[in-house]
């Protein structure tokens, strides 16, 4: 069966998917949440997100096909999901570049410390 409406994809990563679009997406899973619990939405006077299910940050678009509704609390453990991700994948990336945060406080006597410690057991500035 071919697809009666075309779609969506939003301009720019900001773009909030339209009412049309929310309804779509809603009635495609059946009014029931994404996230693999099985609750109807809307149940209890709980909001309805539409989220990314590949998150934007992690390399996802912003289209119709990319979207999916989830119940708030959900949302939020999916969001704190991907931003732990996002985390990691970051880290790993500086890594590969040889980028290294610096830190408040550095063992004395490491590279990172202001003071060097000699062979002679003598401890002189870094400058």
């Amino acid at each position: 069966m071919t697809r009666s409406v075309p779609l969506w994809v939003g301009r720019t990563d900001d773009t909030p998917a339209p009412a049309r679009v929310r309804a779509r997406i809603i009635a495609r899973q059946d009014g029931i949440c994404a996230c693999g619990c099985g609750v109807k939405l809307g149940m209890a006077g709980e909001g309805i997100d539409i989220d990314h299910t590949l998150a934007l940050v992690l390399g996802g678009v912003n289209d119709e096909a990319n979207l999916r509704a989830l119940r708030r609390p959900c949302h939020g453990s999916k969001t704190k999901s991907d931003v732990a991700q996002k985390s990691i994948e970051a880290r790993k990336r500086n890594k590969h570049l040889g980028i290294k945060a610096k830190t408040k406080n550095p063992l004395p006597g490491s590279k990172d410390s202001k003071w060097k410690r000699l062979v002679g057991g003598t401890t002189i500035r870094r400058d």
